[in-house]
């Protein structure tokens, strides 16, 4: 089929759970569907990862700049899109896509995520959305816990009208994929005629590979976190982290090394962990090599939606994993069986403690979650599930 994917983002390079999605299901789907690509970019900079799509049919991008720009922030006061629909409310990509609908011929458009629908121009033919996340849900919880009290107001507005794009969009599209159960039913519930699919994040087996610790220095083990910071739900975490969890943890374990890996750290989180004798690593040659050189994985999430590579990666790889039941959230796993979960501080650190103290508890814990990974989180198996999504829309529409 000839597909038209849009993106919000260009996928690669992999820096965000996102690009790795968007690369690696458009990487495996290209062999059987002719794909051309449509993807904003931030900067122009990102020209020079065009020659990494090889594999699309085509690929064309529209530059939209950084979302907290005055125009953006002006239109979503006084019009009709909260901000992050605003900033891509973008004259450019729908004069762009609709002289691409005039002069080529798609089975399908595919959207992702919902918000770059603004962008969409009017057409007949069947639009697939997919959505990483539920996204007001996401930007609640960081509104809840905005420090600055008088501007939180303002912030739910955006919040309410973020939520009530989000349903009415979902109720326009033919059909919505989302990552986990969890947005499965939910979605269910305020767009109960549109068609709804899990098609869950995935991990490449054969770039992570399994290799589990048989020892650890418990008087120097090393904590390793990662997480792109453009991401409210890392920011936070970060925050609980290093204010909460990590001195706790360097009273029982003086030695330890806490290593965070991430990209895109605003100064005020920098200041934060420099005062706390944390590792930052904004750029590293080998995410995998970090994954294997940590003792552990601490997730410590608070404001949930979609499903974290990082934690898939981590399982991939044999590093054991603590987690929130929010970080957790999405995937088939059970508490004490592929991960440890924890929702206090107290908890976390308990959970911290009983893997370091049994390498049979933290042998049997990566064996685990590598079955789990191989079993159902393998890419070519998550891009066969979406196949059949595209094929069966296409069907629907052609009776």
């Amino acid at each position: 089929m000839n597909i038209l994917f849009v993106s919000a983002v260009l996928p690669y390079p992999l820096y965000s759970g996102g690009q790795i999605r968007i690369y690696n299901l458009l990487k495996s789907l290209s062999s059987r569907h002719a794909i051309t690509l449509y993807s904003f970019i931030r900067d122009r900079e990102e020209y020079k990862y065009l020659t990494s799509f090889a594999f699309c049919k085509r690929v064309e991008t529209v530059l939209r700049g950084h979302a907290w720009q005055p125009r953006y922030i002006i239109s979503s006061i006084v019009g009709m899109y909260p901000l992050l629909l605003a900033s891509y409310n973008n004259i450019e990509m729908k004069s762009r896509l609709a002289e691409e609908l005039k002069t080529h011929s798609y089975d399908l458009i595919h959207l992702e995520p919902s918000y770059v629908w603004p962008s969409l121009p009017h057409t007949d033919i069947p639009t697939i959305i997919t959505e990483h996340n539920i996204e007001h849900t996401i930007y609640e919880g960081y509104v809840r816990r905005f420090p600055i009290a008088p501007f939180r107001p303002f912030l739910y507005i955006d919040v309410a009208k973020l939520g009530w794009w989000e349903r009415h969009i979902w109720r326009k599209a033919m059909h919505i994929i989302a990552v986990s159960d969890n947005d499965l039913m939910y979605i269910q519930q305020h767009a109960t005629h549109t068609d709804v699919t899990v098609v869950p994040n995935g991990v490449d087996i054969d770039e992570f590979d399994f290799r589990p610790k048989k020892y650890i220095p418990m008087d120097a083990p090393v904590f390793l976190f990662v997480g792109s910071f453009t991401w409210m739900q890392n920011r936070d975490a970060v925050v609980w982290l290093v204010t909460s969890i990590w001195p706790t943890l360097r009273k029982r374990y003086p030695g330890a090394t806490l290593r965070i890996v991430g990209r895109s750290m605003p100064s005020t989180l920098r200041k934060l962990i420099s005062n706390h004798q944390v590792m930052l690593l904004e750029h590293v040659e080998s995410i995998e090599e970090e994954l294997h050189n940590a003792d552990l994985l601490l997730a410590p999430i608070r404001i949930g939606g979609g499903t974290s590579f990082k934690i898939l990666e981590a399982m991939a790889s044999g590093l054991p994993v603590v987690t929130t039941t929010l970080g957790a959230a999405g995937l088939n796993v059970t508490h004490g069986k592929e991960v440890l979960i924890g929702n206090t501080e107290e908890e976390l650190v308990a959970a911290v403690d009983m893997l370091l103290a049994s390498s049979k508890k933290r042998a049997e814990i990566a064996r685990n979650a590598r079955k789990t990974i191989e079993q159902e989180y393998a890419w070519d198996n998550i891009a066969h599930t979406l196949d059949r999504v595209w094929e069966g829309t296409a069907k629907r529409m052609s009776l």
